[in-house]
């Protein structure tokens, strides 16, 4: 699908302060390569929809509506988790198909939580995975949904000016929620599977997540499926999938906890945001300092002053977290697991420390050789600061997007 040469581009924002970050840095980016903006601000509903509406009209050619090609000044709706999918115009119709724009879809995590919305995309739709996992299962499963990519996750810097490590305040920070405290509405009947007990497949599945933490979740539930359940269709694999999702955040929960409680008990200072740390058995540790939950531009400054920002990925084998170059673009040592796409990205001890979570045992001595060799530790972060000023800002997906779509 190509779009426009230039022009407006539509963003949704006042839902979820984390997507309206990154919703702002693509808006600045887009800015500087010269397409102008329109804000549609979930928070003023009422106005937007009607300055919306007042901007489409105006951009209809004397061929009128309908047609994809027939608007000059629009060129897309850009957007993150199906933000403003179920649009309408006041005809009932999807705006965006009934305009032809493109709306271009960024999946922040993995599709099997997006049943509802993918399914009912707009025809006009091109989803990006942030993983190629992800991407892989769009096509495989979503095949409503005609045009799909991979685009990684981004960074975003605040400031240019980056304290050395040395004069830094936090040792090791690690800025996330542990989902397991937070997924009980994702936990369906568990009796309404027929084909299989759902209790015993999700302990199941959960094990050799915890045993093979390489695998992605919708292979080994794919696996045991077929193995117990026998001629199970295509469509009811995803359907179950989406259903027993819950699994994937127990796994990323449990390795997340791992990762910060081996540090602790080793005697390295971490300081924790997010949601659930402090309902850990272990979380009285004076080794562990919880902040609290804060709004994600409140963690970037943090980040400046950090040493080392440790990540574990939202199970992402094939991609990465914005906690990875957030960290390296605070100019901060970062830590963590790893992926392919990271591994083709970037090398371990060079830019970041790299670790599987196979070996998660060996963490603290990862972390203390960056306490222990300071010099070598400023290195890094200087080189992984570099590396993500270059290819792994918002700007860089920008430039991607405008090259390939717009």
């Amino acid at each position: 699908m190509k779009i426009a040469e230039s022009g407006t581009i539509i963003y949704v924002t006042g839902v979820y302060d984390t997507l309206d970050l990154f919703t702002e840095e693509l808006k600045r980016a887009f800015e500087a390569l010269g397409y102008s903006s329109f804000v549609y601000d979930a928070c003023r509903e009422e106005e937007s929809k009607k300055r919306l509406l007042e901007l489409l009209d105006r951009s209809v050619t004397a061929r009128g509506t309908g047609g994809p090609g027939a608007f000059s000044a629009v060129a897309a709706c850009i957007t993150f988790n199906n933000l403003g999918y179920n649009l309408d115009r006041p005809d009932g119709r999807n705006l965006w198909e009934a305009y032809g724009i493109p709306y271009i879809n960024i999946l922040m995590d993995h599709p099997f939580h997006y049943e509802k919305p993918l399914r009912n995309a707009p025809s006009t739709s091109v989803v990006f995975g942030t993983d190629r996992n992800h991407v892989r299962y769009l096509r495989r499963f979503f095949k409503n949904i005609r045009q799909t990519d991979f685009l990684p996750h981004a960074g975003v810097e605040l400031g240019h000016r980056h304290k050395p490590l040395a004069e830094r305040g936090i040792d090791v920070l690690y800025a996330g929620a542990l989902p397991i405290y937070t997924v009980e509405d994702m936990i369906p009947d568990l009796d309404s599977i027929p084909e299989t007990d759902g209790q015993i497949m999700a302990q199941e599945v959960l094990r050799e997540l915890v045993s093979h933490p390489e695998r992605t979740t919708e292979d080994v539930m794919e696996e045991y499926l077929k193995t117990v359940c026998g001629g199970i269709t295509e469509q009811r694999i995803h359907e179950i999938t989406v259903k027993m999702r819950f699994v994937d955040s127990y796994a990323t929960s449990f390795f997340r906890e791992q990762a910060v409680r081996i540090l602790v008990e080793s005697g390295i200072h971490v300081t924790v945001y997010g949601t659930g740390w402090d309902q850990c058995d272990w979380s009285t540790n004076p080794c562990l300092h919880y902040g609290g939950k804060v709004l994600a531009p409140q963690i970037l400054p943090l980040m400046n002053d950090s040493k080392i920002v440790l990540n574990t990925m939202t199970w992402f084998k094939a991609g990465a977290h914005d906690r990875v170059f957030n960290g390296m673009l605070a100019g901060a040592a970062v830590v963590t697991d790893d992926s392919t796409y990271l591994r083709r990205e970037f090398r371990d001890g060079r830019e970041l420390v790299m670790f599987s979570l196979r070996e998660v045992r060996n963490l603290p001595d990862r972390v203390s050789d960056l306490f222990g060799h300071p010099g070598r530790a400023q290195q890094m972060a200087e080189q992984g600061y570099q590396a993500a000023k270059e290819g792994h800002t918002w700007r860089s997906r920008a430039e991607y997007l405008a090259e390939t779509y717009l």
